[in-house]
């Protein structure tokens, strides 16, 4: 049985040279409430946006009952999706009372989760998943630099927020894009003026 999609339009990323680069995706679908995100391959910060823009969407919805974040398929993952999955947890935990299953049978991403803090809000379990559930590439039609640095800047804030350790490994990060951000707001007031 396949679930409800939600979300399909592809994008896939290119190099600045128009090269098409062989990276991960996010993959969504639902049923009843429950919420199954799927990330596969090598999953970064520009294919996350989407993921991002839903998750703030699920978020405002009343009838969420529970969450899977399914890395069984996962090579790679890097902070600003770790961030963005811990956003998800810590939502669905202040906002549901629910905590979200996070699957993986990778050992070195389970370590990876576990070492910036996503087991203080997901249940991480060793389980491949069930291969029926159908799923959706998610994907955005256009990605701004503004909208990349305020996801990356949410996402790295979120780890810092979960443990001492996070803190002090993306402080320097998070203030530098923060500069940046108010560099890249002065301009837009620039522009308007």
């Amino acid at each position: 049985m396949c679930l409800e999609y939600h979300y399909g339009i592809i994008l896939y990323p290119f190099s600045e040279n128009g090269i098409y680069m062989s990276t991960g995706h996010v993959e969504y679908a639902s049923l009843n409430g429950t919420h199954i995100f799927k990330l596969i391959g090598e999953v970064r910060a520009h294919s996350c946006i989407s993921l991002d823009k839903l998750l703030n969407r699920i978020e405002q919805q009343q009838n969420v009952v529970g969450a899977i974040v399914d890395l069984t398929e996962t090579t790679f993952i890097d902070s600003t999706v770790l961030g963005i999955l811990a956003k998800l947890g810590l939502k669905l935990k202040q906002v549901h009372q629910i905590q979200a299953v996070m699957l993986s049978t990778n050992p070195d991403i389970t370590t990876l989760a576990n070492s910036m803090g996503l087991g203080q809000v997901f249940v991480i379990l060793n389980y491949c998943g069930d291969p029926s559930v159908c799923t959706l590439e998610l994907a955005d039609e256009h990605v701004t630099h503004s909208a990349m640095l305020n996801t990356v800047l949410d996402a790295h804030k979120t780890l810092m927020r979960l443990n001492e350790n996070n803190q002090n490994m993306f402080e320097p990060l998070v203030k530098q894009l923060q500069k940046e951000q108010e560099c890249l707001n002065l301009d837009a007031h620039k522009q308007n003026a």
